[in-house]
């Protein structure tokens, strides 16, 4: 330090003259080495402003960078008295480098000054410490705190870290509030345990407690916290979470805690009377009684506080069976005497069982002589599990006689210190037979199976279920349609779950052009379709594990039935079944109930589009299938009747447009299969230009966005198209694609007349380019750009048609400013190879002139920019200055020009011949070098010495 001078106040003002951008601030602040400058530009007010967060357009917040900070942070250990003055004053700072610089600093001046930012601290507390400050330094700046003595703020800091608090959402499972993300909770935890020193288990239990209570699990008279964790002794689960990650931590402070001060460790474990922190103690005083017996030590004090624990009534809960069990073990190594409290434990715990089964569990119908017998044994299979749990060896001599009169009741218990709740695999709805072993069955043994099975369990965990056995039907019939084959009357047998499951099987097996038993597909159809909504078969087990009527299976058969009738190339099906498919779908599928349901549904803020509705409903799959059967093949017995039912349909006031949907989805097939019929409707269907009501757009939207452009649909549906352009950017859509339903006419208006078919003269073009917002013309022409870049190949006349247009629309927006964002799309012509540079630069740079907006966009195109340089220096100087002018410097396609483009685009330009050219690039050299571009000039030296060329350059990311 004695190297340096202190600067005079005068120095400190030349120097801030000489900084007054962004560029030569970093400079200045990350080169300065002086301490004695913190206190002189804190008075000059060099500290006093930092940048604010600033709202960007795209709804982002951008967090600016504060060089000043660089010096701070760099200062603070050799002048941390300065440096935390300067801190001070910047409470009401909302700039997350800030927030980040305060606790860095803080972690490595001395406890005593780093004590002075508690008042800060304090006043960010509500709104965070900011997300780009680490978590490891916020708990660095604690432990300094522990380790510089400075214990009460040190204290404070863990707890604003670590101290769990309400929840901030009222979903239904609470998770408390911690101040770390789970991860860096999980690991920096130790950490501030460790410099907690002797304080540690105390805090550990007390947040721990505290989690509990908030998460819901324990207080208000009920406590079911020990089932959080089914075993103390290991996770079994390495996700972060903070519950959990303070389990571990009491777990492993407790147990030498235990080994040193028993009595007072068990106090501090128990006296929050919350069960979890019950069930570690038991595990810790188990685990400590081990190691002293392994010892040959003395484990008196230990016995008698685990004899305590034992014959405690609150460890009468099957979460803390397996913990109990292991005490009791560990107890039978060093005092058998001390065992003799289980017996009382287990008598009181048997009458507590007797007494809420009593309360709760006896059938509604039954007397009391029928229901005793069901509560007695079901007590004596509870006692049966907690008996085996602990063991013979470690039960009374009186308990072990029960536990072998039990087991000869019941059996051997398996595995009695298994966890309860702990689920080694579980991965959605389970059956009760894999596909194997019902493919080992024949058909009538296979539904015999289905039919008699029933759920008994309680609707929680990894159980079976009649859903589970439905898609492991379904899986098997797909690769196996013939497994249920020669059985009759499947709708009388099986509950609907599993006919749902059977008519899924056997689409997907026919989507894979499969064989099936069409007699019997036929036949279940039918059943299935003619069957009253309502089940016979009671609802097994819980929420979504058994159908509760027959909706599902009635929209299953209509789904296969409209897979039926659909014309197939690779598989044919019987002309007769063909015929009785179509009856079906005609006849049978016909239900006003379905219709009802479909009309009636409230969509909700975030509802589907139609046509994805048309995929989930069954009226409007009806209506697929019938387009299916009308169109599957001329001369059909059936198509006057398939036609008569579709018009009938289609008449229906179809407030939610599904049907309409799928009218428009049909649109190359009814003008393939049926133009007179579809030219008759084409008002009805689809609009004209002097009117397009909400259903004909959602036909016509529909019918646009799932067919590419052809010349022919294009001229029939010219006139809607008109009358859709002029509903303007409320045209509704039918499917939310990727093209907007406005910006989809006007991508087929230029296919069109890059296709050759249609001129500038057409209506339909001519209504788009005049009466369409400019940004959606700009989107439309952006999007054609966009898939010459991702075409292979482009023929000639296509690409000039398209060049032709884009210097039409160019001279355009020369000539009415307004519409410039008709050109925002236009970067694409850079990319892909497609165009010449001499086309496309010179037009860029018009573009950019006429649109400044364009070097928003979120493109890059430095490699295509420096490449271009070669050709025409000029133009690609002006295209970068253009682009660098329209940016902020962060970001990766700045990232992207800075480094591929400028110093080859400057390299190329001074080095054209043309010396106004010349002196241009020197210029903006020099200019992007203030700005902190400072190896620029070696950059561009490199590229004219011929030590870099353009094929080093970088792709784009």
């Amino acid at each position: 330090m004695s190297d340096f001078n202190a600067p005079r106040p005068e120095d400190v003002r030349a120097a801030l003259l000489k900084i007054p951008t962004f560029q030569l601030r970093r400079v200045f602040y990350e080169g300065l080495l002086n301490p004695h400058w913190v206190r002189p530009l804190a008075e000059a007010g060099a500290f006093s402003s930092p940048p604010e967060p600033e709202a960007t357009g795209d709804g982002y917040v951008r967090d600016i960078y504060w060089p000043e900070l660089s010096y701070l942070t760099r200062i603070a250990a050799t002048r941390p008295t300065d440096v935390v003055d300067v801190l001070l004053t910047l409470k009401e700072s909302n700039n997350a480098w800030v927030r980040r610089a305060v606790f860095e600093i803080g972690a490595k001046i001395p406890a005593s000054e780093g004590r002075r930012l508690r008042p800060l601290l304090e006043a960010w507390k509500t709104t965070g410490f900011g997300w780009r400050t680490d978590p490891r330094e916020l708990v660095s700046f604690a432990v300094t705190l522990f380790e510089g003595g400075e214990q009460r703020t040190g204290r404070w800091l863990a707890n604003v870290l670590f101290e769990p608090r309400a929840p901030r959402t009222d979903a239904m499972l609470k998770k408390p509030h911690v101040e770390l993300e789970d991860y860096w909770y999980q690991e920096e935890l130790p950490r501030v345990l460790t410099a907690l020193g002797d304080d540690a288990l105390k805090a550990a239990t007390g947040w721990l407690a505290r989690y509990a209570r908030l998460a819901g699990h324990s207080g208000a008279g009920r406590d079911f916290s020990g089932m959080i964790r089914p075993s103390i002794r290991t996770r079994g689960d390495a996700h972060p979470d903070p519950e959990h990650a303070l389990i571990d931590a009491v777990r492993d402070l407790a147990l030498p805690a235990m080994l040193r001060e028993p009595e007072s460790t068990l106090e501090v474990l128990l006296s929050s009377r919350v069960q979890l922190l019950r069930k570690i103690a038991m595990h810790v005083v188990g685990e400590a009684l081990r190691i002293r017996a392994e010892e040959g030590s003395d484990a008196t004090p230990l016995a008698r506080i685990a004899e305590r624990l034992l014959g405690d009534s609150a460890a009468d809960d099957a979460y803390l069976r397996v913990e109990y069990a292991e005490l009791a073990q560990a107890v039978a190594k060093v005092d058998l005497n001390a065992l003799n409290v289980i017996n009382g434990f287990i008598v009181a715990a048997y009458e507590e069982d007797l007494r809420w089964m009593n309360e709760r569990l006896t059938e509604q119908d039954a007397s009391a002589d029928d229901a005793e017998p069901q509560i007695t044994e079901r007590a004596d299979r509870y006692m049966h599990h907690w008996l085996s749990a602990i063991g013979a060896d470690a039960l009374p001599p009186q308990l072990r006689d029960t536990l072998a009169s039990l087991d000869s009741r019941f059996g051997v218990f398996e595995n009695p210190l298994n966890p309860p709740g702990l689920v080694t695999g579980w991965t959605g709805p389970n059956p009760y037979l894999s596909q194997d072993e019902m493919a080992s069955m024949g058909p009538q043994e296979l539904v015999g199976q289905l039919a008699s099975w029933h759920d008994s369990g309680d609707g929680w965990g990894p159980e079976p279920s009649h859903e589970g056995q439905g898609r492991e039907l379904a899986a098997l019939l797909t690769t196996n349609p013939f497994a249920v084959s020669g059985v009759a009357d499947l709708a009388l047998q099986l509950r609907p779950t599993y006919l749902r499951a059977i008519l899924q099987g056997w689409e997907a097996a026919l989507k894979a052009d499969l064989e099936l038993d069409w007699a019997q597909v036929a036949d279940l159809v039918r059943d299935v379709l003619e069957h009253r909504i309502d089940s016979p078969f009671p609802v097994e087990g819980g929420d979504f594990d058994d159908d509760k009527d027959f909706r599902g299976a009635k929209g299953a058969a209509i789904s296969l039935l409209s897979e039926l009738v659909q014309a197939r190339k690779s598989l044919a099906i019987p002309s007769e079944s063909v015929l009785r498919f179509a009856e079906l779908l005609i006849v049978q599928a016909h239900d006003d109930d379905a219709w009802a349901e479909y009309e009636a549904y409230e969509p909700g803020d975030s509802s589907w589009d139609p046509l994805t509705m048309s995929l989930n409903w069954q009226w409007p799959e009806r209506v697929r299938g019938l387009f299916r059967l009308a169109l599957h093949e001329e001369g059909a017995a059936w198509k006057a009747a398939a036609f008569s039912a579709l018009e009938a349909e289609l008449a229906r006031p179809d407030k939610h447009g599904a049907g309409r949907a799928v009218l428009g989805e049909n649109l190359g097939r009814m003008y393939n299969h049926a133009p007179e019929w579809l030219g008759a409707r084409l008002v009805e269907f689809f609009g004209s230009a002097d009117e397009v009501p909400v259903p004909q757009q959602i036909a016509l939207t529909t019918a646009m966005a799932m067919h590419y452009y052809h010349r022919d649909l294009f001229d029939l549906l010219s006139s809607p198209m008109i009358g859709a352009i002029a509903v303007g950017e409320d045209l509704v859509s039918g499917w939310h694609s990727d093209s907007d339903p406005l910006q989809r006419i006007g991508e087929w208006a230029i296919d069109a007349i890059l296709f050759g078919h249609k001129t500038m003269d057409d209506q339909v073009v001519r209504a788009f380019l005049t009466s369409a917002p400019a940004k959606v013309r700009g989107a439309a022409i952006g999007r054609i750009a966009w898939s010459f870049f991702h075409a292979e190949k482009v023929d000639d006349e296509i690409r000039d048609r398209f060049a032709g247009f884009v210097d039409d629309r160019i001279a355009h927006v020369q000539y009415h400013r307004d519409d410039s964002a008709e050109l925002t799309g236009l970067y694409w012509v850079a990319k892909g190879e497609k165009f010449p540079v001499e086309w496309w630069l010179p037009r860029l740079r018009h573009a950019l002139e006429l649109e400044p907006s364009i070097a928003t966009e979120r493109y890059m195109i430095g490699t295509e920019l420096a490449k271009a340089s070669i050709v025409d220096p000029r133009n690609a100087l002006a295209v970068l200055q253009l682009l660098m002018a329209g940016r902020d410097q962060g970001g990766m396609v700045s990232f992207d020009l800075s480094r591929n483009a400028v110093p080859m685009v400057i390299a190329s330009a001074m080095s054209s011949g043309d010396d106004a050219l010349r002196q241009e690039a020197d210029r903006y050299m020099n200019e992007l070098g203030a700005q902190g571009n400072l190896s620029l000039e070696d950059d561009v030296n490199a590229i004219l010495d011929g030590q870099v060329t353009v094929d080093d350059l970088n792709e784009p990311i």
